[in-house]
């Protein structure tokens, strides 16, 4: 039958229906019609039933209820009770209950009351064995055939009975028995195993290679991982448990290590350890921890030369959350922290570079525009080279024109300070004339002019030119400025990056007066050519990034925040290449230095070196393109989803995206509110709230009007209280993706009887991994929930907005001929004219329209599965780049590092104990060799050879106490190295050769080399040893101020000035850069007092004596006094506090002091001058000869 005839005798059926229900008020809002028609939708939409199948269950919903009473006015309440409990419990069509009957039929039957009915769809039956491997059996992605199946059937099922029987243990072998003792252990600590759980372990044990298990969220993962760790324990192996946090990884060793101990086995866990007990815990059979420990500790071993895994191999690991660590984490990398206080030279750059990047702004969607400048400079600069033309020239023309008062010119010639308030009264118009006359004058220079007009948008000023091509777009302003107009993103970089390079010089050069100088070690010249642009980018992306969204501001500094994935607030991560120190610019919190990493592992890499010996398990393995990369990446590896133990009773709530970020919010908060208020038909629900940053959720936490709210946003909190108590009627948790992987949230009996734990995601997740994983908080073990996604679609990335906009539009063409609004209304009247019990409508009737009303919804695609099909088609395309550029990526560096431990190897079998400063200085060199020399396009092969040869070179060079980098601190260490072995002539050549390396920088060198001398010659100390021990300390004295300048220069791109006081009105950034100069000053009063002493000493023709002295002398007592704090933190071994007190201000000297000190200032000299008789008559006998001469 057409659609177009059953529209007309919808229409003629409404028309004739209209007139009685108008008279009888029957177009009134319904909302409880309306309800019950969305919960029949649901069935449809959210629990597989066809439109027949639900239609018919109305139908026999509507018999049952005529059969039990006349009164027709509850019907509504009386059938969302009904239907709600269907929901909540995902009652299907092919459900049976005990007795095997469907829903359709346990309605129908008249012997089983209202009560009886809801406590049969409540029934909470475990799964037979049968139904548990037939269920593996019909997955498609299981890699499973019959014969694995049957051997896991036979060996549970006699485990089974002989747990039931208690029967002699004797008569089982082979894994039937482990998996009997294995049993008999959890069940006398903590439970006997549930089905899956034995069905998990048995596919495991099963399998040569590895495997990874999909265990549903509840299901009890950390007992299959104890039982299949004990295993291979008991067979002699040594086990690595790896979990996603440090918290879970001590969690579950603590709790499972009764189960351990009944089967003597020796478990530990690797957290927070010393280097002893360290190697006391890698003794251990079983092993818990964190990638990022394990990683760790496996460079102490092999980079640090830290004896710590002794004997320890790697056999087997069983990953806990796999999915996360081996896709979404896989190539985080852990590495260990290398001090190269040299890197805090660029530190005025990356001020310069933030300072450039904030001069720039964008107007509108298309254009940026730049810094101001003088409309003369601008001028001059387009003006085509070869001309002998300079700013007067341009100036003296405007003055002619008018566009300058007379004598202006003349008296910027006395004084260019007086430009701003020449220039003050230049109109935009005036300008635009002025630039009018310059083209005429100068054909080769033109510019396309534009201004801001009254509604601030911009408005071209040459409207009659057609084409702007070959023009330089500039904006004007009144008071005769003009930025440059860009128009992308490539051309904003390329002009910041000129702008940057004018302040920019290598040393050892000349020094100018200009006080937005930046100068640069030459030996670092090779790292800045080739990291500039990347800096550049970084600098303007930190502008775009904000807090509360990709990272906090915690009392340790700026933190990333993992805000796609997991949420958690990452405490000791740190971004690269510039970003870290450009944030703590933008929020002036202390400066970090750069680091250059010299060692590292990836969770790749790690979890590589266990071969096909990797298992793991996961709530949420993914979708096939996830299962074939992680297939792709470790060889051999298989892949299973082990069904619930008891049927999951998840009911998803059809998902929607709202257009604006205001109607988002409200539609949240009507959706909270609603559920935790009671209706007719269920009791108050608890509530949790999934935000996708810690913004948003503030955001909602504001506006949210409930009693019982708490944020869950940050796992540097005390969170205790949210995971130790049953969540009550009401109560809500509003959070980020903190509360999706690893959350165990807990509800009272009430909240379950009302349908459990509603979870409300209220972004699109970047994977239906996580996704799962934030609908996995509920319906969990059994127990009903419901989850619903909430979309804003501004919140969506651009292609996803194009999408979603794009069915909008279908969806409102498609609303023009729709009749279904026609069938809605129709079924509405016809269910109150029923009530009514008007004879004009039947139960079939009803039943004919609502099989209409849901047939045309079934078919329809709403935009939040468009949305979903886009995501997921961009997660199958970032897999595939994730493994043709990023594992190769990581591959090749792991390869070259590698590399770098075998030489690394050869220096050590050289020589018993390396050279601290040798070891250092070829860490170094490989760190930046990294950073200058890597490259992507390069194959393996050619990376390794040039490596390689670059490595011998650089042992070369120290093998003659030479740096590889030419860093002149390399040096002065190397020299501080020879003079505490007493050969201070030696240190005094080597001292020289850094002086000679880079004068401009090398104050420790020349100080150095001063005392060292004086030294030398003790009380020999002839006339030119004093005179060039006080050069050398005045030359200190200069280089010294470049460092102060340098300082100063960084705290003022960051439009700052240095003062003698510090109040509290200083930024944390101003407190640490004034504290670096704090520092400098007391090393300038220490070479001034040395001055003036060897000054005495000359004029008296006596000696000095010189007394060596630790460094920590440099500063005042008081400021080392938190020193006592740290040494009582490190005894609780809690990083984070550590971590927090270290960055505290009260610090900073300390700090700084640690990073001359790597420079080579290791020590500090004051001297003694005491009178001689004989030098003062030397001195004047001199003096005299001198004199005749």
């Amino acid at each position: 039958m057409d659609e177009s005839g059953t529209d007309l005798r919808v229409q003629t059926l409404a028309q004739r229906i209209t007139a009685f229900s108008t008279a009888h008020s029957l177009f009134l809002p319904n909302n409880n019609a309306e309800l019950l028609l969305n919960k029949l939708k649901g069935l449809v939409t959210n629990i597989k039933w066809s439109p027949e199948e639900a239609a018919d269950l109305f139908n026999a919903l509507l018999k049952r209820f005529e059969s039990t009473t006349n009164d027709r006015s509850h019907l509504l309440s009386w059938m969302m009770t009904i239907l709600h409990s269907i929901e909540i419990n995902y009652i299907t069509p092919s459900w049976r209950c005990q007795k095997g009957k469907t829903l359709i039929e346990l309605v129908q039957d008249k012997h089983v009351t209202d009560e009886e009915l809801k406590n049969r769809l409540t029934s909470n039956t475990a799964k037979t064995l049968e139904e548990i491997l037939e269920e593996i059996r019909q997955q498609k992605l299981n890699q499973i055939d019959d014969k694995l199946l049957d051997e896991v059937k036979d060996i549970v099922s006699s485990v089974c009975n002989h747990l039931k029987s208690k029967n002699d243990e004797s008569q089982l072998t082979g894994l039937k028995r482990d998996l009997l003792k294995l049993c008999q252990a959890a069940e006398k600590t903590h439970f006997r195993p549930r089905l899956t759980q034995m069905v998990s372990w048995c596919l495991m044990a099963l399998s040569k290679t590895g495997r990874l298990i999909q265990v549903g969220t509840g299901e009890g993962k950390s007992c299959i991982v104890a039982m299949f760790a004990a295993f291979r324990a008991m067979r002699g192996e040594q086990v690595d448990i790896m979990s996603s946090s440090p918290v879970l990884a001590e969690r579950d060793m603590k709790e499972w290590k009764g189960f351990y101990k009944v089967l003597n086995i020796s478990v530990d866990c690797n957290n927070n350890k010393q280097e002893r007990d360290l190697k006391k815990c890698y003794q251990c059979q079983v092993v818990y921890g964190t990638v990022e420990e394990f990683a760790g500790d496996w460079l102490k071993q092999h980079f640090h030369r830290m004896d710590i895994f002794g004997q320890r191999k790697f056999q087997c690991a069983i990953v806990d959350e796999v999915d996360s660590l081996m896709l979404d984490k896989g190539l985080h990398v852990v590495y260990i922290s290398s001090d190269m206080p040299a890197l805090q030279h660029l530190s005025p750059l990356l001020a310069c570079i933030w300072a450039t990047a904030n001069q720039y702004s964008e107007i509108g969607t298309e254009t940026t525009v730049g810094p101001k400048y003088p409309f003369h400079q601008v001028i001059l600069e387009n003006i085509t080279k070869g001309r002998d033309i300079d700013e007067f020239t341009i100036l003296q023309m405007a003055e002619d024109t008018g566009t300058l008062a007379k004598g202006s010119v003349r008296d910027l010639r006395r004084d260019k300070g007086l430009l701003i308030e020449k220039t003050a009264s230049i109109t935009v118009n005036h300008l635009a004339g002025f630039f009018k006359t310059i083209e005429r004058k100068f054909p080769s220079c033109q510019f396309a002019l534009h201004c801001i007009n009254k509604d601030g948008a911009i408005e071209k000023l040459n409207k009659e030119l057609q084409s702007e091509n070959g023009k330089v777009p500039l904006l004007l302003t009144n008071g005769g400025f003009c930025q440059y107009m860009y128009s992308d993103e490539d051309s904003v970089h390329r002009a910041a990056e000129q702008e940057i390079k004018r302040a920019l010089h290598f040393t050892p050069c000349d020094l100018s007066k200009d006080q937005s100088s930046c100068y640069i070690p030459g030996f670092l010249s090779d790292l800045v050519k080739t990291k500039l642009k990347v800096w550049i980018e970084n600098a303007f992306y930190a502008k775009t990034m904000t807090e509360d969204h990709e990272y906090i501001i915690e009392k340790h500094g700026i933190v990333p925040v993992d805000y796609t994935c997991t949420g958690v607030v990452e405490n000791l991560m740190k971004w690269t290449d510039g970003l870290q120190q450009f944030l703590e610019m933008k929020h002036e919190s202390k400066l970090s230095s750069m680091t250059a990493i010299t060692n590292y592992m990836s969770n790749v890499g790690l979890l590589l070196k266990y071969g096909d010996q990797i298992y793991g398990i996961s709530g949420t393995l993914g979708q096939q393109a996830e299962t074939e990369t992680l297939q792709k990446i470790y060889d051999g590896i298989q892949t299973c989803q082990i069904p619930t133990f008891k049927p999951r009773k998840l009911f998803e709530v059809e998902g929607v995206i709202v257009d604006d970020e205001k109607e988002w919010i409200e539609k949240i908060c009507n959706v909270v509110t609603a559920q935790t208020n009671p209706t007719l038909y269920r009791e108050a629900r608890a509530v949790l709230i999934i935000c996708e940053t810690i913004k948003r959720a503030k955001v909602l936490y504001d506006t949210l009007k409930v009693c019982n709210k708490t944020l869950y946003i940050n796992n540097n909190m005390d969170n205790t209280a949210i995971f130790t108590k049953k969540l009550k009627a009401g109560e809500v948790i509003i959070a980020t993706n903190l509360a999706g992987r690893g959350t165990d949230l807990k509800v009272s009996d009430e909240v379950n009887r009302a349908g459990g734990l509603f979870v409300v995601q209220t972004f699109l997740p970047r994977n239906a991994r996580v996704e799962a994983q934030a609908f996995g908080r509920t319906a969990r073990q059994g127990s009903p929930g419901s989850a619903q996604l909430i979309v804003c679609s501004s919140h969506l990335s651009g292609l996803l907005q194009k999408m979603v906009l794009t069915k909008k539009h279908q969806f409102l063409f498609e609303k023009l001929t729709d009749a279904t609004p026609a069938y809605q209304d129709l079924f509405v009247m016809q269910l109150r004219l029923y009530q009514e019990n008007h004879s004009t409508v039947t139960s079939q009737d009803m039943s004919q329209t609502l099989s209409r009303i849901l047939t045309k919804n079934s078919v329809r695609k709403s935009r939040i599965t468009t949305a979903k099909e886009v995501r997921d088609n961009s997660v199958a395309q970032r897999l595939a780049s994730f493994l043709e550029c990023d594992i190769p990526k990581i591959k090749k560096k792991e390869e070259l590092f590698r590399q770098y431990l075998n030489t690394l190897d050869e220096v050590y079998k050289s020589s018993n104990k390396p050279a601290d400063s040798d070891l250092s200085a070829l860490n170094e060199f490989w760190g930046m060799w990294l950073l200058t020399k890597f490259s992507e396009k390069d194959s393996i092969t050619e990376l390794k050879y040039r490596l390689s040869s670059d490595l011998n070179g650089a042992r070369q060079k120290l093998r003659h106490r030479e740096s590889p980098l030419s860093n002149l601190h390399d040096y002065t260490v190397f020299g501080n190295e020879l003079r505490e072995k007493g050969h201070l002539v030696e240190s005094i050549k080597m001292y020289t050769k850094a002086i000679q390396k880079d004068h401009c920088w090398a104050a420790i060198a020349y100080y150095n080399r001063a005392f060292a001398s004086l030294t030398h010659q003790d009380r020999h100390q002839d006339p030119n040893c004093i005179n060039q021990a006080l050069e050398d300390l005045q030359n200190a004295l200069k280089s010294v101020e470049l460092y102060c300048e340098q300082t100063e220069v960084t705290l003022r791109y960051s439009a700052h000035q240095i003062n003698d006081s510090c109040t509290d009105s200083f930024t944390r950034f101003d407190k640490h850069i004034i504290a670096r100069y704090r520092l400098l000053l007391f090393f300038k009063a220490n070479i001034n007092e040395a001055i003036k002493k060897i000054d005495r000493a000359r004029d008296t023709g006596g000696n000095v004596k010189v007394e060596k002295k630790p460094v920590s002398l440099l500063v005042p007592l008081l400021d080392f006094l938190p020193l006592a704090e740290l040494v009582a933190l490190i005894r609780s071994r809690d990083p984070l506090k550590i971590h927090e007190l270290i960055s505290h201000p009260s610090f900073d000297i300390p700090n700084e002091l640690r990073c001359l000190e790597s420079m080579g200032l290791t020590h500090v000299y004051t001297l003694d001058t005491p009178f001689s008789l004989g030098g003062f008559f030397s001195k004047l006998h001199r003096t005299m000869h001198q004199a005749f001469n």
